[in-house]
């Protein structure tokens, strides 16, 4: 096995409670039920919470996936003796495969009001390319960027239809 990709995110904890105080249904489509709750059936912690979404962002990175994705298809579990891992379904997992990989290693902390998430996928799949730059953003209100906003609209409409 080599390794496919590598993901690290950061998570200010203080910003995060902020913006699910703001828009409480954040949590619901960002966590799943199991996700949000202690063995206990306590609510984690603003820590646990923002640490948890901060993983499902290291791995989009460490998979290149598109920046919003099914999130309750990557859920965080633990095993008994705390250490997270992911449980994948759906189009994530397909993606997962697709890539050729075979295990995602996940390491969590948080301090200081700060989350760091790591995330390393193996598989058998070819190593991911490192992105390819971006060409220049199109100008505000040009044709061109009229354009490309319609034909985005149109495949966000598709892909609402199809599911």
């Amino acid at each position: 096995m080599s390794i496919i990709g590598i993901g690290i995110d950061i998570a200010d904890v203080d910003r995060f409670a902020e913006h699910i105080e703001r828009v409480p249904e954040l949590l619901d489509r960002l966590l799943t039920p199991a996700e949000q709750l202690r063995r206990n059936g306590r609510r984690r912690s603003a820590e646990s919470l923002a640490a948890r979404f901060s993983a499902k962002e290291a791995l989009v990175k460490a998979l290149q996936l598109p920046q919003i994705i099914p999130w309750h298809e990557a859920e965080i579990v633990s095993a008994f003796s705390g250490a997270p891992s992911f449980r994948l379904t759906g189009w994530v997992l397909e993606h997962f495969r697709a890539r050729g990989a075979q295990t995602a290693h996940l390491s969590i902390s948080h301090d200081g009001g700060r989350t760091v998430t790591y995330v390393i996928v193996e598989g058998d799949g070819a190593p991911l390319p490192p992105p390819v730059d971006q060409p220049a953003p199109l100008l505000p209100g040009s044709p061109e960027a009229l354009a490309e906003l319609e034909a985005f609209r149109a495949r966000a409409r598709a892909g609402r239809e199809a599911r």
